[in-house]
């Protein structure tokens, strides 16, 4: 009879157990969570942003073969500054600050991941606009250069003839041969330019595309600056904010990411106090990276999910968190964009 009866007792206790399992479970979970609102310490909130250096310019290809390069398209869709080589002129340099995110919202999960403001949402609009007036577009531009290059034959026969009634001994002469020489390379840059370009017109396929490279910079051990290249893994262009990755999958020793919270995140009212995270003046022209070093800065909330800080302290990309430590959002224009807004595993980043 005892043995029967031990029996029925360790089926019974067996079945409790099994009952109370889920809520066991789902307790875990809720105390996870919890656990991920820590607050942050000012040390921690730095830790959580970097510095990214970003690398952009445009390339015209004909039937996929690069055949000319520009800094810029204009509002009115035309390349601005075309060049028939990739060199220094047609590159844009800037710099960011970027977030170290987590993948999911309450578990370490950040492989090198890092959220950036996309600077060129609305360049890849343009672009987007331009992509199906490819021909007519590089045909204004063939125009405007080939109305350039008669303006610079004119200058060339005035230099031309100053040069022959002058000689070096005359007052000017030298100015006068280094602005032929000036003139005469921008003469030569146009006609190779819109060489290759006719002959493009006449390929099957044109495209317009716009690159762009991503670097991680970080302090290395004697002082200087370590470049490690990152890939982009948002495939819409036109978004807001980019999702970017190291090649190694890795982030620094020392980093701290971000868990980007889909419910619960703190919302400060007009007046609160707030700390913003960030790479200060990333976004001045002639910023150096060099001794580059993130901050916390302390200032107020504005109401409608903006803040008070200038841009200077706040560029695009910054963290913002609550007066607590908690994490309230990423500031771009002065708004705190909420973690919410890119999805529960940042499945509004990733393809």
């Amino acid at each position: 009879m005892r043995p029967m009866r031990r029996l029925i007792d360790v089926k019974l206790t067996y079945k409790k157990v099994l009952q109370s399992l889920p809520v066991a479970l789902a307790a875990i979970a809720v105390v996870i969570y919890a656990l991920s609102f820590l607050p942050r310490s000012a040390e921690r909130m730095r830790r959580a942003v970097a510095l990214v250096e970003r690398v952009s310019y445009y390339r015209v290809c004909a039937d996929g073969k690069p055949v000319a390069w520009f800094r810029e398209l204009g509002d009115s869709l035309r390349p601005v500054g075309l060049s028939p080589s990739a060199d220094s002129t047609v590159v844009t340099v800037s710099h960011v600050t970027a977030a170290w995110v987590d993948k999911y919202p309450f578990i370490p999960s950040c492989p090198g991941l890092l959220l950036v403001a996309n600077a060129d949402s609305m360049a890849h609009k343009r672009l987007s606009a331009a992509g199906g007036n490819v021909r007519p577009v590089l045909e204004n531009a063939i125009g405007a250069m080939e109305r350039r290059l008669s303006l610079i034959g004119r200058k060339i026969e005035d230099i031309d003839y100053y040069m022959r009634i002058h000689n070096v001994n005359d007052d000017g002469y030298n100015v006068m041969a280094a602005y032929d020489v000036s003139v005469k390379a921008e003469r030569d840059s146009l006609t190779k330019v819109v060489g290759a370009l006719r002959s493009a017109l006449g390929k099957r396929r044109l495209t317009v595309e716009l690159v762009e490279k991503y670097t991680l910079l970080t302090a290395d051990t004697a002082g200087g600056v370590a470049r490690t290249a990152c890939v982009c893994l948002t495939a819409d262009k036109t978004s807001p904010f980019m999702l970017l990755q190291t090649v190694d999958k890795r982030k620094p020793d020392g980093a701290s990411a971000v868990y980007l919270h889909q419910w619960l995140t703190p919302v400060a009212d007009a007046g609160d106090s707030v700390v913003v995270a960030s790479y200060p003046g990333c976004a001045l022209y002639g910023f150096s990276p060099a001794g580059a070093k993130a901050q916390t800065f302390k200032g107020a909330a504005a109401g409608k999910a903006r803040h008070a800080l200038p841009p200077l302290l706040a560029p695009d990309g910054s963290l913002v968190f609550s007066s607590g430590g908690q994490l309230e959002g990423v500031s771009v224009d002065g708004r705190i964009v909420r973690p919410s807004s890119f999805g529960f595993g940042l499945k509004r980043l990733l393809p």
